[in-house]
C-alpha cells in the first residue's frame, strides 16, 4: 500500500506539470511528422540544380538537355553563371558545358569532349547527376546514342578544391557532431538554469550588483568553451580515425567552429527560456535538436527534402553551420570566402542572445 501511495503521489506531481505532460506526449509526434515529411518525397533528383552551358545550340545538345530535364532541375545559363552556381554559391553540384559544333562533329562521327565543372563536396548530388547522365544516354538513342559510341567524353574538373572525391563520412561525421553539440548545449543550458531555481541561486542573482547581460553572457560563455572543445575533438577524432578532411587552414576551422557553437549556444538559451521544469527539458531538447538536424542537412543532403522544406532549411542555424564547416573543410575556402556564413551565424547568435535576455526571469522578474 505504501508503494501504491508513493506512485499515486508522483503521478499527481507529474500531472501538475501540464506543459511537461504535453511536451512528453505531443512533441515526439511532431518530430515524427516532420521527419516523415522530410523523407517521404517523390521528387528525387528533380530538386538538384544542374546548370548547362549550351554553346552548341544544335540537335544533339537540345536532345541531351531535354533528357536531363526529365530528371534534374536544368537551367541553361552562361559559363560565368554556371561557375558561380558551382564554385561560389554552391547551389549546384556540377555544371555541364556543351562546346560549340558539338552536333556538327557528332553527325560527322567525330568525337567531342564536354566539360563538367564539379563540386565534389556535394558528392551525393554529383553521383545522382552521373546516374541521370547514364539515363540520358539511353533516352537519346534516337540520335545514335553518342555516349555508347564514345563520340562524347566527359572531362570532370573540380573547381571548389583539391580533392576529386569524398565519401559518406564527410557528410555524416560533421553532421552528427553538430547534432550532438546542439543537443548537449540545449540540455546543459536548460538544466543548469532550472537547477539554479531549485537551489535558490536565481533569487540571489536577481539582487546581485551585476547587469543581466553579464549574468547570462557569463553562463553562455562557459557553455561556448565546452561546446567548441567538444566539436573540435569530434572533428579531430574523425580526422585521425576515419581520415576526415579538415581543410588547409586550421585557424579557419577553429574560428568557424567557434562561430557555429556561439550561435548554437545563444539559440539554446532561447529554447531554455521555454523550458520551465527539468521534465520538459528532455522532450523539448530532443524535439528541437532532431527537427533542426533533419531539416538542416545533418542527417542527409538537402536535395532529399521536398522543395518547401528546402526553403525552410535555408533559414535554420544548422543549415548555415553545416555549410560553413563544409566550405572550410571540404572546399578549402578561406575565412573571407565564408564571410557570409559567419555573418549569418553571428547575427543569429546576437538576435538569439537578445531574445533570451528578454525572456529569462530571475527572482520572478524578467532578466532585462
Amino acid at each position: 500500500m505504501k508503494t501504491l501511495a508513493m506512485m499515486l503521489k508522483d503521478l499527481r506531481l507529474i500531472c501538475r506539470d501540464r506543459y511537461g505532460l504535453v511536451a512528453l506526449l505531443v512533441v515526439p509526434i511532431v518530430v515524427i511528422m516532420v521527419v516523415a515529411a522530410a523523407t517521404q518525397t517523390d521528387e528525387g533528383s528533380k530538386s538538384i540544380l544542374f546548370p548547362v552551358v549550351n554553346e552548341d545550340q544544335g540537335p544533339v545538345a537540345t536532345a541531351l538537355i531535354r533528357a536531363f530535364r526529365e530528371h534534374l532541375d536544368v537551367r541553361v545559363v552562361s559559363r560565368a553563371t554556371a561557375q558561380h552556381l558551382v564554385a561560389e554559391a554552391n547551389d549546384a553540384p556540377a555544371a555541364l558545358i556543351l562546346p560549340p559544333e558539338l552536333s556538327k562533329r557528332y553527325l560527322a562521327q567525330k568525337p567531342s569532349t564536354v566539360e563538367m565543372l564539379t563540386d565534389p563536396a556535394q558528392w551525393r548530388e554529383l553521383e545522382a547527376i552521373k546516374v541521370v547522365m547514364l539515363l540520358a544516354d539511353r533516352e537519346t538513342a534516337s540520335l545514335g546514342d553518342p555516349f555508347s559510341q564514345e563520340l562524347l567524353s566527359v572531362n570532370e574538373h573540380n573547381i571548389t578544391g583539391d580533392n576529386v572525391s569524398f565519401s559518406s563520412l564527410e557528410q555524416n561525421i560533421p553532421g552528427f557532431s553538430l547534432m550532438f553539440v546542439l543537443l548537449t548545449l540545449i540540455f546543459s543550458v536548460s538544466l543548469a538554469l532550472r537547477e539554479e531555481e531549485v537551489w535558490g541561486t536565481s533569487a540571489r542573482l536577481s539582487v546581485a550588483p551585476v547587469r543581466p547581460a553579464s549574468l547570462l553572457g557569463g553562463k553562455l560563455l562557459a557553455r561556448l568553451v565546452v561546446g567548441t572543445a567538444q566539436l573540435l575533438l569530434l572533428l579531430l577524432f574523425g580526422h585521425f580515425v576515419y581520415g576526415l578532411r579538415l581543410g588547409h587552414s586550421p585557424v579557419a576551422v577553429v574560428l568557424v567552429a567557434t562561430a557555429v557553437v556561439a550561435s548554437m549556444t545563444c539559440f539554446a538559451a532561447v529554447v531554455a527560456a521555454f523550458v520551465r521544469t527539468r521534465e520538459q527539458a528532455i522532450p523539448v531538447g530532443l524535439a528541437v535538436a532532431f527537427v533542426l538536424a533533419s531539416l538542416g542537412g545533418l542527417f542527409w543532403p538537402l536535395y532529399d527534402l521536398p522543395r518547401l522544406m528546402q526553403q525552410i532549411a535555408s533559414a535554420l542555424i544548422t543549415t548555415w553551420s553545416m555549410s560553413a564547416l563544409q566550405d572550410v573543410m571540404l572546399r578549402d575556402k578561406s575565412l573571407v570566402a565564408v564571410s557570409t556564413e559567419l555573418l549569418v551565424l553571428v547575427v543569429y547568435g546576437l538576435v538569439s542572445f537578445l531574445i533570451a535576455l528578454r525572456l529569462f526571469r530571475y527572482g520572478g522578474e524578467a532578466i532585462s
